[in-house]
């Protein structure tokens, strides 16, 4: 089973840029979530300490000094006016009914920490990559709207030209001119979109400059089956964090019922000095015990509450299972319905820009008009946006499906 999660988590491994990668590894250091979620790791180390600590012995030192009123009785060991007695003291826990349990939990509650930091680096990863691919887009998507903005000016240009030779009607002229207002003011939307883009890489890396994205890649038509990476997302972090609440809640069970349980154990005191009949006497040893035998209820009460406690584990374990499945299959559906978007709109792209440059070259014959060039340099524009954001949402699609799946990049 091990061996064949690894195989499926190498083949789920989305490519990621190195400039994401970058990124990433920038955001782990800044990020304040990873070190919390590493603190609580830490915390649920010490505690485990603090638990195995409470079945290791005790050893105390101790000093008495006690001065009374002098009684009216003659003077005896009994009566002297100080008392003191310095010891040395160990206990030893011999039978403590909770505090197995008591360790258990917090072995396993060390565990669930770890894979909740193991789950923190995943939503990193997630937030990272979510901001560097809406990044990615909107530059392109800028650069494109200004590609159009160059092609939209070289029509006002040319046509102000034919215009003043009388080759062409002023209404063209005027369509041409608010086909470039139009585009400027598309312009100001898609700068406003990369620069909050941009500060959310900032954000999240500390870097104070503008990111850098990768090239445009080759569109990856293939998307891996469904069943492998719904084999994967059993060994997600967050879905074992889960599983180990239910087991932890089992101790927690425990723990409450060992509160019927009686506690046994050693003392061992050795007496430095002390004054009374004993003085002579330098040491004593025993054994504690105390049975419960009623205490109103409490603790079969305790018992019942942890009992509804795993419920609500157990249903809260069954929920995140079904939401992992739900999320791997929108993604999984995503990226297969993203494969034809992209075919089709790259073989559109094509047509679009075959079609405005032939709209282009007979419009200087005056076959068609100036608004058929503007039509379908408009097409073409959009498609090309509407291709490179289809390009760039279904590498986005392939990196959050792997990390749905709870693979690392």
């Amino acid at each position: 089973m091990f061996v064949m999660i690894l195989l499926l988590s190498g083949s789920l491994s989305a490519a990621v840029p190195d400039e994401l990668r970058r990124y990433h590894e920038l955001a782990m250091k800044q990020s304040e979530t990873l070190e919390m979620a590493k603190s609580r790791m830490k915390q649920a180390e010490e505690r485990e300490d603090q638990a195995l600590g409470t079945l290791f012995p005790n050893i105390n030192a101790r000093y008495n000094y006690t001065e009374i009123d002098p009684p009216p009785a003659p003077r005896s060991a009994f009566t002297r006016i100080n008392q003191y007695s310095g010891l040395i003291n160990l206990n030893q826990p011999l039978f403590r009914g909770a505090g197995y349990p008591a360790f258990k939990f917090t072995k396993k509650d060390t565990e669930l920490q770890k894979r909740l930091v193991e789950q923190a680096g995943l939503g990193l990863w997630q937030e990272v990559a979510l901001a560097y691919y809406t990044g990615w887009s909107a530059r392109n998507d800028l650069a494109n709207v200004s590609m159009l903005r160059k092609y939209s000016d070289e029509r006002v240009s040319d046509l102000k030209e034919r215009v003043r030779v009388g080759r062409s009607r002023r209404g063209e002229l005027n369509q041409a001119e608010a086909q470039l207002l139009a585009v400027d003011a598309e312009i100001a939307r898609a700068s406003q979109a990369a620069l909050a883009a941009e500060e959310r890489i900032a954000f999240l890396t500390g870097l104070p400059q503008t990111p850098v994205y990768s090239t445009l890649p080759q569109p990856a038509l293939s998307t891996s089956p469904l069943e492998e990476y719904l084999q994967q997302a059993k060994s997600r972090p967050d879905l074992k964090a889960s599983s180990q609440q239910v087991a932890m809640a089992d101790d927690l069970i425990s723990g409450s019922k060992a509160g019927h349980l009686p506690s046994v154990d050693f003392n061992s005191n050795y007496y430095l000095e002390r004054t009374g009949v004993l003085q002579d006497s330098s040491w004593d040893i025993g054994v504690a015990v105390n049975i419960p035998i009623y205490q109103g209820g409490v603790i079969q009460g305790q018992v019942r509450e942890q009992v509804e406690r795993k419920r609500e584990s157990v249903l809260a374990y069954e929920r995140l299972k079904r939401e992992i499945e739900r999320d791997v299959r929108i993604l999984w559906n995503n990226s297969r319905t993203l494969d034809k978007v992209v075919s089709d709109l790259r073989k559109s792209l094509e047509k679009a820009k075959v079609t405005y440059e032939a709209n282009k070259k007979d419009y200087s014959y005056g076959l068609v008009t100036n608004l058929d060039v503007l039509l379908t340099l408009n097409q073409y524009i959009e498609t090309k946006r509407n291709f490179e954001n289809a390009v760039i949402e279904k590498e986005l699609i392939a990196l959050q499906i792997t990390l749905a799946a709870g693979a690392t990049p």
